[in-house]
C-alpha cells in the first residue's frame, strides 16, 4: 500500500480545514479535537479510496496531538482573521467591561470573548460574544476598557502568550482602569498533596476528579496531576507571586491580591475555595 500511495496533508487557512491530498488530488479533510483527529474521506471517494482511511489511520496514529495541534492553529486562523476587523468595529458602550475566556459564561453588560473554532465567526451582537483566540491579543482600540476580568484562563496560554496578553490588557484599559484574574491556588494543592491531607482528597473524589482514570490510578499523584495539567489543557502555573511581577512588568501601575467578590468571580462549588484573586490597576 505504501508503495501505491503518496499521502500528504496541506493546510487550507482560509478554510479553516487541514486536507488530506491522496496522489495530489484532495481526498477528505481531518476532523475531530482533543488529540484524536478522525481521517473524514468526501463522499465521492468513499469507495473508490476505501484502503485510505485505515492506511492514513495508521500511518498518522502517533501524531494525535501534533495533527490536532494544527487543526487548531488553522482555526484560529480563519476565527481571528474576522474577528480582528470586527472587534475594533464593535460600539464602544458594548465594550467597556472585557470578560476574556468566558467558556459558557457569557455575562449580561460585558463584552465576552472566547475562541470557538466551530462556532459562528465574528461578533455576535445578540451575546455580546466576539469568537476570537486571544493569544494574538485583544482586537479592541487604546484606551477602551474599564475594567477586564477572567476566570481560569491565563494558566491555559504558554508564558509567552499569557504575557503578551497582560500587556495588551493594559493598552486597552483606560488609566486607571482594572484588571482581575481568578487563578487556581495550586499552592493549596500542592500543600494538601505534601500533608496527605484526607479530607482533601475525599473531597476531590466526591467532585469525580479521578473517574476518568482507572481504579488502580487514583491516588495522591493522580489527584494533582488532574489539578495541574487540566487534562493536558494548563500550560503555566502562577500564583501571586510571580503573576504580581509579570503584571508590573506589563505596565499596571499597581496590584493587590484580594479576596473573593460576589457577583464578578466565579463562586461556583469547585472554584470558590481553588482560587486565589489578583487586581491589577492601570
Amino acid at each position: 500500500m505504501a508503495d501505491e500511495l503518496s499521502l500528504s496533508l496541506a493546510l487550507d487557512p482560509e478554510q479553516g480545514v487541514v486536507r488530506l491530498v491522496l496522489n495530489g488530488h484532495t481526498v477528505g479533510r481531518l476532523g475531530g479535537h482533543g488529540g484524536d483527529p478522525k481521517i473524514r474521506l468526501d463522499p465521492q471517494f468513499q469507495d473508490q479510496f476505501a484502503a485510505v482511511e485505515p492506511y492514513a489511520a495508521a500511518l498518522f496514529a502517533n501524531m494525535g496531538e501534533t495533527l490536532s495541534a494544527a487543526l487548531f492553529e488553522i482555526g484560529s486562523f480563519r476565527v481571528n482573521q474576522a474577528g480582528r476587523p470586527q472587534g475594533m468595529a464593535i460600539p464602544s458602550q458594548r465594550r467597556t467591561q472585557l470578560h476574556l475566556g468566558c467558556g459558557p459564561d457569557e455575562r449580561e453588560g460585558w463584552l465576552n470573548i472566547d475562541y470557538r473554532p466551530s462556532s459562528p465567526l465574528g461578533f455576535d451582537p445578540a451575546k455580546n460574544f466576539l469568537n476570537y483566540d486571544l493569544r494574538a491579543g485583544l482586537p479592541l482600540p487604546d484606551a477602551s476598557a474599564d475594567l477586564i476580568f477572567s476566570s481560569h484562563f491565563f494558566e491555559h496560554l504558554r508564558h509567552e502568550h499569557a504575557t503578551r496578553l497582560m500587556r495588551d490588557c493594559r493598552r486597552v484599559l483606560r488609566s486607571g482602569g482594572k484588571a482581575r484574574f481568578q487563578m487556581p491556588d495550586y499552592e493549596k494543592a500542592m500543600r494538601a498533596y505534601v500533608d496527605r491531607d484526607p479530607a482533601i482528597f475525599a473531597d476531590g473524589q466526591a467532585q469525580g476528579l479521578l473517574n476518568h482514570m482507572p481504579a488502580y490510578s487514583r491516588h495522591w499523584g493522580d489527584l494533582i496531576s488532574r489539578a495541574v495539567y487540566e487534562f493536558y489543557e494548563h500550560k503555566y502555573i502562577w500564583d501571586p507571586e510571580n503573576l504580581g511581577a509579570a503584571l508590573i512588568a506589563a505596565g499596571f501601575s499597581a496590584v493587590r491580591e484580594d479576596n473573593a467578590v460576589e457577583g464578578l468571580d466565579n463562586l461556583s462549588d469547585m472554584r470558590k475555595d481553588a482560587s486565589f484573586y489578583v487586581e491589577a490597576i492601570a
